[in-house]
């Protein structure tokens, strides 16, 4: 009976056990069947690896610096238009100035897997910044008599050298089409710099019986100005606001001819001519003037305190400028204070310092709007300034009764009127409208031979060749026109050449167009002569030195020259290097020619531009002195462009105003100088800069030329 239990128990547990080898082996079907059943019909974007994400590791990522907008705004933009994000939330850490971040991820980060889902944007926490002379909560209460903190503040937190307002860009492998998209809407729609507004002002006082000599009758408006005049109150004029019409400049011109008149005559006199450069909406704030100390007593009943505040009095301009969209106008929210002292005299005619001071203040706030370089005038701050003097004979002016008889006293008041013209400029990148920010061209801008600073040299208008023709050239429109038509369609040539540098600005080959510019600076200093013929040396093939190569002076050789020979040293990559020796220095193959041709058509044939730059072939040409001044200037601008990294050879940059480092005189005649690849290439460009640029023009763009040229 046993024996027949023990058999039934043992084919039941042999039947449960097949059931449930035979579920698992169905289960991945049905699970396979489910997920075809539910896959969605969307068509994988071209690019788009199969591959699944496991992880945020298995991401590729793009590092983005912002230029111009914060990252938390930048994200608010970006998740409105659906962008998968991760921001952080920031919590205290162990001491203080450090915090703990824990990421904070939105609904669609979740899913690495989803198309929608990626890219991820993922915002790198910011450095935290701090004033230097911020004071803390516990210390803002207990302010110093100055307002200044003298014995300096406690610096807290953690340094940093992080770079500030990043992002990071997480994309599935081969999907870069989908991140050169949303690197688009980064650069060219968000992350736009504002517009700039340089805004001069100037601050008259006149005599208010001059003021009918501005040429403007303040009781109403005229041709060439338009304003709204409030009434007079006590006979005097009320603060005005008057706008020049820009349409007849000779009234803006006679104005400041009558301006000019009045202080000449002294009449009129200049309190203040500031300027300041300020962003579309920012505010910007001029304050000029002095601080008057005011001593304050304080009586208990143990002792007298004293102590000193200062009031700050002068001229303050506050304003707040807004360009139009067509950038033709300019509305401007400005506040103007003029105050001054009145000082109490005291006997024998001294300032009475323990006294406090009466303030005479004027202040004006008003909207304006007007046309770009149109000067408006805020005027009507009429003060009228009382002195009292008192003085007389020593000793007997005090006797009673008589002493009035040796006192004298008198009362002087003096009518002036601030009048404050406001002239806005916006600033463009042209070179016709930046240039009102950058100084004129004078010698007071440059350093040479200082021992406290690096020499250093400011670019002048005289300086930047006239390149407008390279713009309007009708084949450079094409191919920008091509440029901006394919990268639409194709977002990854935002990041290929020469794509990525057209849509940028820049244009191929332009280098040598800027090199030369360069090198008429460094002409017209006469740096050449900084450089020792003694010191300059080439390399030149050698098999007989472990190296491969050997040292020789230039000098000899240009010693050795015969009378119509010129000497030619070329280099070329070809050949050079190996696969037992992949390093080797290009060396110079010298040899001493006859010139068939003139000097620049010779230099031309023996300069080769191959399909790529490693191909390409650069000879330096010594025919007459002034070559060899050439090569010594060539040297100085190796010397100068390792001195200047952050240097941009390109006509974008190259404008009026910006300062280049120089090599010190003593450390061009003391060092050693070495005539290689780059230095004949530099010869060569700036020899025939024009040359050279078209030939790297058409290289870089050749594809796309030969796409035009079969178009049309």
């Amino acid at each position: 009976m046993i024996r027949r239990y023990l058999s039934l128990l043992f084919i039941f547990i042999t039947i449960v056990n097949a059931q449930q080898r035979a579920n698992t082996q169905r289960r991945p079907v049905a699970a396979q069947q489910r997920a075809v059943t539910q896959r969605p019909s969307a068509k994988v974007p071209a690019g788009f690896t199969s591959g699944k994400i496991n992880s945020m590791r298995d991401l590729d990522y793009e590092v983005l610096k912002l230029s111009y907008i914060q990252t938390d705004r930048a994200l608010a933009t970006l998740k409105t238009m659906g962008y998968a994000v991760v921001e952080y939330k920031a919590g205290k850490g162990e001491i203080e100035g450090e915090y703990n971040f824990t990421p904070i991820f939105s609904n669609k980060s979740k899913d690495l897997n989803s198309l929608n889902a990626l890219p991820i944007i993922m915002k790198l926490p910011d450095t935290e910044t701090i004033s230097l002379v911020k004071e803390s909560k516990a210390k803002s209460a207990k302010k110093s008599a100055l307002g200044v903190d003298l014995g300096g503040v406690t610096l807290d937190y953690t340094t940093s050298g992080d770079p500030m307002q990043r992002l990071m860009v997480g994309y599935k492998p081969g999907d870069f089409n989908s991140v050169a998209k949303l690197l688009d809407i980064i650069q060219n729609k968000i992350d736009v710099p504002a517009n700039q507004i340089a805004i001069e002002a100037l601050v008259l006082e006149i005599n208010n019986d001059r003021l009918d000599e501005l040429g403007i009758d303040f009781s109403n408006a005229g041709q060439g100005y338009s304003a709204t005049f409030p009434p007079p109150r006590s006979g005097s004029i009320s603060p005005f606001t008057v706008v020049l019409d820009r349409t007849l400049m000779g009234n803006s011109s006679n104005f400041r001819a009558n301006v000019e008149a009045l202080i000449s005559n002294k009449a009129a006199e200049i309190l203040s001519k500031p300027s300041v450069l300020v962003l579309d909406g920012r505010q910007a704030r001029i304050q000029i003037g002095q601080q008057i100390p005011i001593t304050k007593t304080i009586t208990d009943q143990v002792a007298k305190i004293k102590s000193v505040d200062y009031v700050p009095v002068g001229i303050v301009l506050n304003l707040r400028p807004r360009i139009s969209e067509d950038g033709s106008r300019v509305t401007i929210q400005v506040e103007t204070i003029v105050s001054e002292t009145e000082e109490r005299i005291g006997a024998a005619g001294t300032i009475d310092v323990e006294a406090a001071p009466i303030i005479n203040n004027r202040k004006v706030q008003s909207f304006v709007r007007v046309a770009n370089n149109t000067p408006f005038i805020i005027g009507g701050l009429i003060n009228e300034k009382k002195t009292e003097n008192e003085g007389g004979v020593p000793v007997l002016k005090d006797l009673p009764f008589i002493g009035r008889l040796f006192a004298v006293s008198s009362e002087q008041r003096i009518k002036k009127e601030v009048i404050v013209v406001i002239t806005p400029h916006i600033i463009t990148e042209s070179e016709d409208n930046f240039s009102r920010v950058v100084p004129q061209d004078s010698e007071l801008f440059n350093k040479f031979d200082n021992r406290s600073f690096p020499n250093s040299y400011r670019i002048q208008h005289s300086d930047v060749f006239d390149l407008s023709f390279i713009y309007e050239s009708p084949i450079f429109n094409d191919i920008l026109n091509e440029v901006n038509k394919r990268s639409e369609k194709d977002k990854t040539l935002m990041v290929r050449e020469p794509y990525k540098s057209i849509l940028s600005g820049r244009i191929p080959g332009e280098s040598a167009l800027v090199k030369r510019m360069l090198l008429d600076v460094i002409e017209k200093l006469g740096y050449y002569k900084y450089i020792s013929p003694e010191k300059v040396i080439y390399f030149k093939d050698d098999p007989d030195d472990p190296a491969g190569f050997g040292v020789a002076l230039l000098s000899k050789d240009i010693i050795n020259m015969s009378s119509g020979k010129s000497l030619k040293l070329s280099y070329s990559l070809k050949g050079k290097a190996t696969v037992e020796k992949p390093f080797v220095r290009p060396t110079a193959i010298t040899s001493y020619v006859t010139l068939k041709d003139s000097y620049k058509n010779s230099l031309k044939s023996f300069n080769a531009r191959g399909d790529i730059p490693q191909d390409d072939i650069f000879t330096i040409l010594l025919s007459r002195d002034k070559d060899e001044r050439r090569l010594y200037e060539v040297l100085v601008m190796k010397k100068m462009l390792e001195m200047n990294p952050d240097l941009e050879l390109t006509l974008k940059y190259f404008k009026p105003g910006i300062e280049i480092l120089f090599p010190s005189p003593d450390v061009l005649l003391k060092n050693s100088h070495v005539v290689d690849r780059d230095a004949a290439k530099i010869f060569y460009e700036v020899n025939d800069y024009y040359g050279s640029f078209e030939q790297e023009f058409t290289r870089a763009t050749a594809d796309l030329g030969r796409l035009i040229k079969a178009q049309n």
